[in-house]
Order: C-alpha cells, then sequence, then structure tokens
C-alpha cells in the first residue's frame, strides 16, 4: 500500500454496538481505514444549466476513499489550479480557487462578473502528490469540463426552510452487568482489526436490560429553494449541539444526539461568501422524556435463544470479562440441571413432540413449553442448562422486579 507524506494519524475507533429495539449482536469485523484522506479520485461539476453572471463554478470532490476522504482550503488552494478560457480563442478569465471546508466543496470564483452567453471551456488540475492519500492513486489529477454563461444574476440569496423528522433510538448498553446472554455466549474485551477494543463475543445472543434513548433527526433543506440556488449556496445548520453542513450534493442529513437541539440555517453565497440565516427552529422537545437511560425488556431478543439464558460474574473488578465458571441461569430463580440438551433434541418449530405434549408457540416468537433448551458444558463450563423454558423466561412477577437493579460487579 503506497503512502505518501504519511504522518502519524489516530484510526477511527469502533464505538459501542448499536441496534435499536434492544436487539445486541455480536460486533461485525470491519477493515481499519487511515482516519483521513485527501487525494481525489475525481471531480463532479455541480453546476447545471446556465452559470448565472456573478456565479462560481463549484465541484463536488470524489475521494480515493470515500468514508474518510475530506478536503481543506490549504488542501485546495495549494493543490489545484483552476484554468477558464471562452471557446473558440481569447484571453483566460481570471479567478481564484479555493476549497470550502463545511460543505466540502471545491470553488472557483472570477474576479469579475463573466460575459453573458459565453461558452467557456474549463480545466482543473489537482496535484496528489503534495498531500496526505493513502492506497492507490493518480498522482496528478486533469479534468476538462465545458459551461456556458446566460444573461441572469444570481437571485436574492435565500435560507430555505428547515424541517426535521424525528424519532428515537432506544440502545442497549453493552456492559458486563446489564447483558443476559445463551447459547455460549460470553462477552469479553477484544481487539476488532487492530482497530479498536469493543466488548465482543463471537457466539450464542446477548441483550440488555438497560439502555439510553437517543434522538434521530432527520434534517431536511425545501428542494425547490435549493434547486433555485443551482448549487451556488452553501447551508449549515448551526446548533446549539454544533454545526451540522449539508454537502454540495445533499438536502438531507441525519443526526442523533443526546438532547433535543434548536439552531438557525446559514446558506453563504458560495460566488462571494454573502451570508444570510434563516429562523430558529427546534427539533425533539415534545420526545424528552424518551430520551436518556431507560430499562429494557431483554425478551423480544432472547425469544431466539435455543438454551437457557444465563448471567455471569465478571473475571475481576478490573476486566468486564464474563467468567464462564460463575454462571447463574436467568431468571435468577430459576432451575439449572446437568443436561446439555441440544436443538436437535425436540421439535423447534413449536408441534407437539412423539409424546404428544401440548406444545404453543407463545405470543412474543419464544420457544414452545415442548422445546428443550440446553447449553454444552463444555463450551465454557456453565452448567446453566435447563429443562422445558419457563414460557419463556418471563413471567412479569419474575422479569420486573430483576430489571428493576441492576446486578452489581463482582
Amino acid at each position: 500500500m503506497t503512502r505518501k507524506n504519511f504522518i502519524s494519524l489516530l484510526t477511527t475507533g469502533l464505538g459501542a454496538l448499536a441496534l435499536t429495539g434492544g436487539a445486541l449482536v455480536p460486533t461485525q469485523a470491519h477493515a481499519c481505514e487511515p482516519g483521513f484522506d485527501e487525494c481525489l479520485a475525481d471531480l463532479e461539476l455541480m453546476t447545471e444549466g446556465l452559470l448565472p453572471l456573478d456565479g462560481a463554478l463549484v465541484w463536488r470532490p470524489v475521494f480515493n476513499i470515500p468514508d474518510v476522504g475530506s478536503i481543506s482550503q490549504f488542501s485546495v488552494e495549494s493543490a489545484a489550479t483552476v484554468v477558464v478560457t471562452p471557446m473558440g480563442g481569447g484571453a483566460e478569465v481570471q479567478g481564484t480557487v479555493t476549497g470550502n471546508e463545511s460543505v466540502q466543496a471545491i470553488v472557483w470564483r472570477p474576479t469579475g462578473e463573466l460575459p453573458a452567453d459565453t461558452t467557456f471551456e474549463v480545466e482543473v488540475t489537482f496535484d496528489n502528490s503534495g498531500l496526505i492519500c493513502f492506497g492507490d492513486f493518480e498522482p496528478t489529477l486533469t479534468r476538462k469540463f465545458t459551461v456556458s454563461t446566460g444573461s441572469e444574476t444570481s437571485p436574492p440569496l435565500a435560507a430555505p426552510e428547515l424541517t426535521g423528522e424525528t424519532s428515537v433510538a432506544l440502545i442497549g448498553h453493552s456492559e458486563a452487568d446489564t447483558l443476559i446472554c445463551c447459547d455460549g455466549a460470553f462477552p469479553t474485551w477484544v481487539m476488532i482489526d487492530d482497530c479498536g477494543l469493543a466488548f465482543d463475543w463471537t457466539e450464542g445472543t446477548c441483550a440488555s436490560t438497560v439502555g439510553t434513548g437517543w434522538l434521530d433527526v432527520a434534517l431536511t433543506l425545501d428542494p425547490d429553494t435549493v434547486a433555485a440556488a443551482n448549487h451556488q449556496v452553501g447551508y449549515v445548520f448551526e446548533s446549539d449541539f454544533g454545526n451540522y453542513a449539508f454537502l454540495a450534493d445533499s438536502t438531507q442529513i441525519d443526526v442523533r444526539l443526546s438532547q433535543p437541539i434548536c439552531g438557525k440555517l446559514r446558506a453563504t453565497r458560495l460566488a462571494t461568501g454573502e451570508e444570510t440565516l434563516g429562523p430558529e427552529v427546534c427539533f425533539g422537545k415534545d420526545l424528552q422524556a424518551m430520551l436518556g437511560e431507560h430499562v429494557m425488556d431483554p425478551l423480544p431478543t432472547l425469544a431466539a435463544c435455543a438454551g437457557q439464558p444465563y448471567t455471569c460474574e465478571s473475571i475481576s473488578d478490573v476486566d468486564d470479562t464474563w467468567d464462564p465458571n460463575a454462571c447463574t441461569p436467568w431468571p435468577e430463580d430459576s432451575t439449572p440441571t446437568t443436561s446439555v440438551g441440544s436443538s436437535g433434541d425436540s421439535d423447534s418449530s413449536g408441534e407437539s413432540d412423539s409424546s404428544g405434549s401440548d406444545s404453543t408457540s407463545s405470543s412474543d416468537g419464544s420457544a414452545s413449553d415442548s422445546e428443550t433448551a440446553g447449553m454444552d458444558t463444555d463450551k465454557g463450563g456453565c452448567a446453566c442448562a435447563s429443562g422445558p423454558a419457563d414460557n419463556g423466561w418471563g413471567l412479569a412477577a419474575l422479569l420486573l422486579p430483576w430489571l428493576g437493579r441492576r446486578r452489581s460487579r463482582r
């Protein structure tokens, strides 16, 4: 792997796995990527139709590594050269090229007003070789475009209406004392592809009893106002939680927050830097009570378990890794046996077995009463297997008192 001007970078750490509805599954491994990459693989001209006489040429950068690609004003001004000449001959049109970091756009600004009804040849050269680049890349990127002006100037600058669709995601805590597991799952701290540590398990299923409600907001700009601006305006939502930019080709962004959010939309004309602010808007105040820490019901996830769920003690006070030799069946007053039954020992479809015993599926999707449950004690040494499941392991009288407290670490 070729790396130019390599500097020590912090790679993006893996956060805790977040799934709505209380379901927790083993973390999926992803290859580590560099935390920052400036190399361009291509340029997409955002200007559509006729260019306003007072307008700018705007490109969306296409990065060599899209997930971590980013431009800065410095990288653009040091690496990009733009030459604009009238089609058929004539003097080069003077202008300057810069990078708009917030909306990730490359902008060429003419020094003066452009001539009307004229077609221009545009050549852009971007020197990747002097930037922070990872992987295979084209050292010098050269692209050519054709643009034409009309006879009009840009419409008045306006901030489009900003709307937001809100919802709450309940994310389970992946911690030693908030998990209930089954079928050989024993959470431990593991290194994921050298990217960082994650509390994970390699088999079985775990569900959390405690989670945090997060506010999800889909911020959307009025499309008609954005279309009228013809990519000549950049938009940034400046809020009490920070700034959220709409990229050069986007009218919607999704944000996740711990609290309701308020702010104003700033519209910036890319050719001149002129700015205007929209009215203050707020999102999520009606969902305040659903945010923060909440008790979660683990039963929907545990319904998929073949064996009896269990909890285990941590190996030590400084290591949350579960000790497979110190486990307790869940719910706590269920009766463990030494049976190591497998899913093949019974009918998991919910139909009666050969002995004629009754068998029905519970309404929450948990295993039928006739299904044997168990865990192979050879996979960790925890004798938490049981006989028939106790009605989904979850009469309300058993579940709710247990959920009202968090098992203390030992």
